[in-house]
């Protein structure tokens, strides 16, 4: 009987660990390089940019606000921001699938998709 007990612990432990390491790589942002940026304003998408061409943007946000957003060999980060704690600028470059910067007073998201939207 106490095999069997040591078993079935084995099992479970053996499943919430596959478990756990499924939920890991499902959340982890992809390692694969990405083709474009979306840019959303309080939840309209306003920009669709290629992460593989240099540029300079500034989107309007909400209520007069904006981001100065850079592109740059692959990366895009904001530069400048009209908010007043500059969160946004803080969040450093992002470049992979899934990563984001939030500007919540401005409303801005700015998300690296995999591909250009159809």
């Amino acid at each position: 009987m106490r095999k069997t007990g040591k078993r079935e612990l084995l099992l479970a432990a053996l499943i919430l660990l596959a478990a756990a390491l499924l939920w890991l790589l499902k959340a982890k942002p992809s390692s694969a390089p990405a083709a474009v940026l979306e840019i959303s304003v309080d939840g309209d998408l306003t920009e669709t940019l290629d992460l593989n061409q240099d540029q300079e943007i500034t989107i309007p946000g909400f209520h007069g606000g904006s981001n100065r957003l850079i592109i740059q060999d692959g990366q895009a980060w904001v530069q400048e921001a009209s908010c007043p704690d500059h969160l946004c600028i803080r969040q450093g470059k992002i470049s992979r699938e899934g990563e984001m910067i939030v500007c919540l007073p401005n409303r801005m998201i700015a998300e690296v998709k995999g591909h250009p939207a159809s």
